[in-house]
């Protein structure tokens, strides 16, 4: 890995050299040159000084910018056949949020509540359109018994029924 001076973070950071060791003195980091070895954890150090200094601490950023120019040329001919350099610049800029843990979970346990809900009443749906189905069946075929009733003849007595098969009743049989 690579030692980093004081006066390479410097030109990083585009600052003054005399500007960055005060910033490091002050975030407790005691380097007194330009050529003093930084580390990692002087890095840090400094970071977090920063941040509380700016009121940022302990608070993680929500929301990034990201922002890109870009600039290209084209050579196009006009209708005399003369040759034109047309600059281009495109800017994109992009946000990207970071979601809060705890709110993604809470929505996520809203969620499933919701879909349990959702779920129990569809169950109960069912349940009512069932016992409706059975309710109609039953009537249907209640309905059918009752029509069957009616459309049979109705039982003959006995006597007219031996006298259309030809047999006297007081006459038996053997």
């Amino acid at each position: 890995m690579a030692v980093t001076t004081v006066a390479q973070f410097a030109e990083q950071l585009k600052r003054p050299t005399a500007a960055l060791i005060e910033q490091l003195a002050s975030a407790g980091v005691p380097k007194k040159s330009a050529d003093d070895a930084l580390t990692e954890a002087d890095k840090e150090r400094l970071l977090e000084f920063l941040r509380s200094a700016h009121g940022t601490a302990g608070t993680q950023r929500k929301k990034i910018t990201l922002t890109r120019k870009s600039t290209s040329e084209i050579k196009q001919a006009d209708a005399s056949g003369k040759a034109r350099t047309i600059q281009v610049e495109v800017r994109k800029k992009r946000v990207f949020v970071k979601r809060d843990e705890a709110a993604t979970v809470e929505e996520q346990t809203a969620a499933e509540a919701a879909q349990e809900e959702a779920l129990r009443q569809r169950e109960a749906e069912a349940e009512r359109e069932a016992e409706s189905l059975r309710r109609q069946e039953e009537a249907l075929a209640e309905e059918r018994r009752q029509r069957e009733a009616r459309e049979q003849p109705p039982p003959e007595p006995r006597e007219r029924r031996r006298r259309h098969e030809g047999t006297n009743p007081s006459i038996e049989r053997h």
